[in-house]
């Protein structure tokens, strides 16, 4: 059995997916530190974050979150829930109006304190005179050279 789905939908499900998870707190700390998950993209305005989400940028996790998607159980689930959805580009989107989705994620048993956990542990390594784009940079190259 398969659901029907609006691409806006689904745009809007995997921001709440973000929010019901804590995952927003972290991009929050991260925006306001000067920080840019997509550089050069025409919709990111400095420290306010992305202007236009499309599903290719709301499946997309930067370094940092994966390493929290990663501790909190849900980094396979969400890898392989964004896969099975046609149509993303990099910073481009021809995903179809309606998508077919056979699931949804299961994330009532992660709580929203576990992102605000891990934000405010980026925002002590700042405060501390850390490079979180360097640090998101080698937990991204982490988390690719592993799949290979």
């Amino acid at each position: 059995m398969s659901i029907e789905m609006k691409k806006e939908h689904l745009i809007q499900y995997g921001l709440r997916v973000f929010e019901e998870i804590g995952a927003n707190e972290i991009c929050t700390i991260c925006i306001s530190s000067g920080n840019t998950c997509c550089q050069g993209c025409e919709f990111l305005n400095d420290k306010e974050g992305c202007q236009k989400r499309n599903t290719s940028c709301t499946a997309w996790l930067c370094g940092l979150q994966k390493q929290y998607f990663n501790e909190i159980g849900l980094l396979d689930e969400w890898e392989k829930f964004w896969t099975k959805i046609p149509g993303k580009l990099h910073r481009d989107d021809v995903t179809p109006d309606f998508v077919q989705l056979k699931t949804f994620l299961k994330v009532n048993h992660i709580k929203k304190t576990s992102g605000k956990l891990m934000a405010d542990t980026f925002k002590t390594f700042v405060e501390d005179g850390g490079n979180l784009e360097k640090l998101e940079r080698n937990l991204q190259h982490d988390f690719v050279m592993e799949k290979l």
